[in-house]
Order: C-alpha cells, then structure tokens, then sequence
C-alpha cells in the first residue's frame, strides 16, 4: 500500500463512523457522579404514610393474592407437574409471610384500624341472652380430655370394658357370616 491508499483507507474509517453517530454528535460517556445523583430517586416516589384506607386497602390487596395464590396451589396440588406445584407452593408460602409480616409490622393504632375491620361484626349472642344462658366460646381449652362429640347416647351408655371379644378374621370370614359369600 502506499501514502495515498492509507490516507483513503483511514478516510473510510472516518466516514463510517462519521454516518453511525453523525457529524455533530459526540461521544457521550457514563458519568459515574451524574448516575449517583439520579439515583437519589424522585422525590414523588417515596413511600406514603399509612393512613387508615391506606391500611385497609393494602389489607386487601395482600389478602387477595394470599387467597389467589393459595386457590392456585390446592387446585394444583396432585394434578400438575412437580415444577409447577414447587412454584405456586412456593408463591403460596411467600403471599402469606408477605400478610404476616405487613400485619406484624404495624403500629398499635394501625393495628386497631385492622381489627375493626377484620372483627367488625359484633359476635352473634341472640339465642344465649334470649334464653339467658351464659355465653360459651370465648375461650377454649385445649387441655384435658374431651368427650367424644361423635358418639350416640347408645354407644356412651355402654360399658365396653367387659367386652373381650376380639376383632379378627378376613373378609371372607365376614362375608361368610353375613351369608354374602
């Protein structure tokens, strides 16, 4: 090559970047500092106080996709592939720490506004003060022993200690005695 063709192969370089960026155009490089700056964020995107609808409405719409996710993982459950159960179970457990936490997180007052809505209806004590009974379920004991609600008076009648007859055999022997075989 000689001077002239060096001179119009470098022209060529020119050119082309010339036409990609324009004649008037600069290069433009990334300020680090004006990047810091922006990132401070807009001023109307900071998060708002929580006044009572505010409350109310973020309630609801965390317990809606609590409910929507938890609808999908039991409509999935035992159908769908492992993939897809692991991931709306997964989003199932996230939804409900996502309630949890919000619920966890709020002040006394805000805590009072939630309850008013959650616990909004008076309980329903008509039959009890009509018949002048006392009210029952507020509070419940889970120790002890409990009688069994699924029991006949029959069955809770008898003694069934003095019954020694064992339960053994197969169904064949059952279906012998009933005169089914």
């Amino acid at each position: 090559m000689n001077d002239t063709t060096k001179k119009n192969h470098s022209n060529k370089k020119n050119s082309n970047s010339q036409k990609r960026n324009g004649p008037h155009k600069k290069f433009r490089r990334n300020n680090n500092n004006n990047n810091k700056r922006r990132s401070s964020g807009n001023k109307n995107r900071r998060p708002k106080a929580l006044t009572p609808s505010r409350i109310l409405q973020k309630y609801d719409n965390l317990l809606e996709q609590y409910l929507v996710a938890r609808r999908k993982f039991f409509d999935l459950f035992g159908r769908g592939k492992q993939k897809q159960i692991t991931k709306a179970q997964n989003n199932y457990q996230h939804t409900l720490k996502s309630l949890r936490s919000f619920e966890e997180g709020l002040k006394d007052w805000q805590k009072d506004v939630l309850a008013n809505k959650i616990d909004g209806y008076p309980e329903d004590r008509q039959y009890s003060r009509e018949h002048k009974l006392e009210a029952k379920g507020d509070e419940v004991s889970f120790v002890g022993e409990f009688p069994d609600p699924h029991l006949l008076p029959g069955q809770k009648a008898t003694d069934w200690s003095k019954d020694t007859e064992e339960s053994e055999g197969t169904i064949e022997d059952y279906n012998k005695y009933k005169g089914l075989a």
